[in-house]
């Protein structure tokens, strides 16, 4: 049943992709959330019982986890010089659980060592020239906790 045609309340065409057809095009081009995956599903017209199908079978053959997908992104944002506060709302707006992105965080921060506060006078080395006030917001809006933003610029005030 799960993967009956789209629309069955109107003549279907062969050429219909299936909820699971859908579901493995979907997350073909990149990890994505049980929520993204459900809501682009639920977009797509197929209900609610056949979305909730594909969504096991997904996430028992590991093709949709919010745990690694959460770890993956906290790796992510790090690369791209952003604080863990950062990827905790974005990954929250992503539809994770706040038990998945406190687990996956604190997995996070240990498997790799992460200091938040080395990243963060990196990062305002990279924003010197500006006003205290300045680095503040610039750290602020890259996910960095108030209290580390306080520590750098205390250190950047000692230099």
């Amino acid at each position: 049943m799960r993967d009956r045609m789209r629309r069955s309340d109107s003549s279907t065409s062969l050429s219909e992709k299936t909820v699971t057809e859908a579901a493995y095009a979907y997350l073909a081009s990149r990890m994505r959330t049980v929520f993204e995956t459900r809501m682009h599903l639920k977009e797509r017209g197929y209900g609610a019982e056949e979305i909730e199908g594909v969504i096991d079978e997904l996430t028992a053959m590991n093709y949709l986890d919010d745990y690694q997908y959460a770890l993956r992104y906290y790796e992510h944002n790090r690369e791209k010089r952003r604080g863990m506060l950062r990827a905790a709302r974005e990954l929250q707006a992503r539809g994770v659980s706040d038990e998945i992105i406190r687990n996956a965080g604190e997995d996070f921060r240990y498997e790799n060592n992460v200091d938040e506060l080395s990243d963060a006078l990196e990062t305002a080395a990279r924003l010197e020239g500006g006003s205290p006030a300045s680095i503040a917001r610039r750290l602020e809006n890259r996910g960095y906790s108030r209290e580390t933003i306080f520590r750098v610029l205390e250190r950047l005030r000692e230099q």
